[in-house]
């Protein structure tokens, strides 16, 4: 798999494990009030204020077509970047960095032409899907999100 980042960053949602690219990985937050925005998709939990700048809030449930919950207060925030923004992910627990070892990584091309996942880590405690941060979103929601900002500023 030799597009695979070399450090993975860890986290769960509903007890199933995920990664991402360390390299997409601002900072992880504890869960911070949250302000809804009327009339948005099921993507998008609201938006918070990030050092003075206004970051969605995904709901990686919705995407992963998981059973919805609200955003508990043990819930964390990790605040990540894509290429045209930075977005905040609500996972239930996160579990830091791992570096996975090339044995032990299976493309998810091999699996399943169909799994938005790019990759599969084996590891004794289960396996951990690990996806790029630019698949959480597509070319539509980055659209929502940026009128969802926009129409938010201007208000």
């Amino acid at each position: 798999m030799e597009n695979q980042p070399a450090e993975i960053f860890c986290f769960t949602i509903e007890n199933q494990q995920f990664a991402i690219p360390l390299t997409c990985v601002d900072q992880v937050l504890m869960a911070v009030a949250v302000s809804p925005v009327p009339n948005s998709s099921e993507l998008l939990h609201g938006l918070i204020d990030y050092h003075g700048t206004l970051v969605a809030v995904i709901n990686l449930r919705f995407r992963l077509k998981l059973p919805l919950k609200p955003i508990r207060i043990s819930n964390r925030f990790i605040i990540a970047n894509t290429s045209k923004r930075k977005i905040a992910l609500v996972a239930d627990e996160v579990y830091g960095v791992i570096v996975p070892e090339i044995k032990d990584l299976i493309s998810a091309d091999d699996l399943d032409t169909d799994l938005e996942a790019t990759g599969i880590l084996r590891r004794d405690d289960g396996i951990i899907l690990i996806y790029d941060i630019e698949g959480f979103l597509s070319n539509q929601d980055e659209i929502l999100i940026y009128d969802t900002i926009d129409n938010t500023i201007n208000e």
